[in-house]
């Protein structure tokens, strides 16, 4: 059974979500420092896929969770990090056409954890993110299930799925690490939600932007 705190938070995001949306502001706040200089948040070209990611929020104990996969280390890309479910836009086979950024992040979220699109309720989107390393242009929906959430997960695409309410995600409990990669020293802003593996880069950031939305929402 849904709280009505539950409802009432569902309904004000699903509203939030119509409006005007906060964009790179807070997401800038998860961007990496590369040799101590802030990566201003890059913009997609012609040749930039386009794909779609499912922040898919559940209740549990009368709290909102949000739900992320730990990526498998056989994937050739993003390897073992934490993101949402989601991948590329692909053709949808009844109508020839591209599929929707609804209709790839309900897909993928089937494909790797095994929720039905029946059990997902689309509040909207979130501002698309371009992502250079995978050259990905990104649009992140945003999903609500009041429903009992029975994990079956693709073990070929995802090594783990794992939910953190929502209430833990503040600006005030980024941390922070050093990277070097291939010599650049690389500064990390993240989110401390796994035993092993930071919350870093695109879903993080994509992440920051939803947590505004949050933390602005009329409350009773």
């Amino acid at each position: 059974m849904e709280s009505e705190e539950t409802k009432f938070v569902i309904k004000q995001i699903k509203a939030k979500l119509k409006q005007e949306l906060p964009g790179d502001k807070p997401r800038s706040l998860l961007a990496p420092f590369i040799n101590g200089v802030h990566q201003e948040l890059a913009k997609p070209c012609k040749s930039s896929k386009q794909s779609a990611v499912l922040l898919l929020l559940w209740e549990r104990n009368e709290k909102i969770q949000i739900v992320f996969t730990l990526r498998s280390a056989r994937l050739l890309s993003h390897s073992g990090q934490i993101s949402f479910p989601g991948g590329k836009t692909e053709i949808n086979e009844i109508t020839g056409v591209n599929e929707t950024a609804e209709e790839t992040a309900l897909r993928e979220t089937y494909e790797e954890i095994g929720v039905p699109q029946y059990n997902i309720e689309v509040l909207g989107r979130l501002s698309p993110i371009f992502v250079l390393p995978s050259n990905s242009f990104i649009i992140p929906v945003v999903g609500y299930s009041k429903n009992y959430l029975d994990f079956k997960v693709n073990h070929n695409e995802v090594d783990e799925v794992f939910t953190k309410p929502l209430d833990f995600f503040t600006f005030d409990n980024i941390k922070q690490k050093k990277w070097d990669i291939r010599g650049e020293l690389i500064d990390i802003p993240y989110w401390a939600v796994h035993h092993s593996i930071p919350l870093w880069g695109a879903t993080a950031m994509i992440l920051a932007e939803f947590i505004e939305i949050y933390r602005n929402i009329n409350r009773v």
